[in-house]
């Protein structure tokens, strides 16, 4: 699995059950169902300073890892 693009979640059985059976009668998959789920959770609940809040913070952690990466790579930049 590449982890640089997909990580496991760990949920309870039924709520997995739920979502599979969710995914199934939309006709998506399990991963574009919590995309959706998901979707729909920040535009409702996030205030906007919350979501420039996440934004940063998402911006600096990816910062951080292509930092990381750089001082393993064994060429120069």
């Amino acid at each position: 699995m590449d982890t640089k693009k997909w990580k496991s979640v760990l949920v309870p059985t039924d709520i997995y059950e739920e979502i599979v059976t969710i995914s199934h009668v939309e006709g998506r998959t399990i991963s574009g169902q919590l995309r959706i789920i998901f979707e729909f959770w920040k535009r409702e609940s996030l205030t906007p300073k919350d979501v420039k809040f996440l934004q940063s913070e998402m911006r600096e952690r990816k910062l951080k890892e292509e930092a990381a990466e750089a001082q393993q790579s064994p060429w120069p930049q």
